[in-house]
């Protein structure tokens, strides 16, 4: 059985190939891999919702295969992992922390409060600043939900 690895290996020898040959070759390989791609997601569209309808289960455990799953991914018909919310919740504010360190603040992750809250302290000068309410709603708030659209509350506690 051949492995994602070697699979992938293979196509990028062959685009390796393929890069050094004149734009009107390269056009004419181009078209070609489109309209085979257009039919395998084609295919795999019509396959996927008969199997969904005939046992979900079978096709969940289809996607547990590497070469599957990276397939159906390359057609955008199974959608990416989410990371976990903490590393989502942790890059909003990895985000958001240049312009608090700008005026000599920060924030920090204080607690996730599952299924949708999320608690931050503003420290530095952003904890007293009179624009800090200003600074959650429109920074902190936004960056999180913009992340983590499961997160409805974000409460900045002392």
């Amino acid at each position: 059985m051949t492995n994602l690895e070697d699979l992938v290996t293979e196509i990028s020898r062959y685009e390796a190939i393929i890069s050094e040959w004149d734009e009107t070759q390269r056009g004419v390989v181009v078209g070609l891999k489109r309209a085979i791609e257009d039919l395998h997601k084609e295919a795999l569209t019509r396959l996927i919702k008969s199997v969904k309808q005939e046992s979900l289960p079978a096709l969940q455990n289809a996607v547990k295969d590497e070469v599957v799953y990276g397939v159906l991914l390359y057609h955008e018909l199974v959608k990416p992992p989410k990371p976990p919310l903490l590393q989502r919740v942790q890059a909003a504010l990895e985000e958001i922390r240049p312009g608090l360190k700008s005026h000599h603040g920060d924030v920090e992750l204080v607690a996730i409060k599952p299924p949708d809250t999320v608690e931050v302290r503003l420290i530095g000068t952003c904890s007293n600043c009179p624009s800090s309410t200003l600074t959650l709603s429109q920074g902190v708030e936004q960056a999180i939900k913009a992340l983590c659209p499961e997160i409805v509350t974000v409460i900045a506690v002392k």
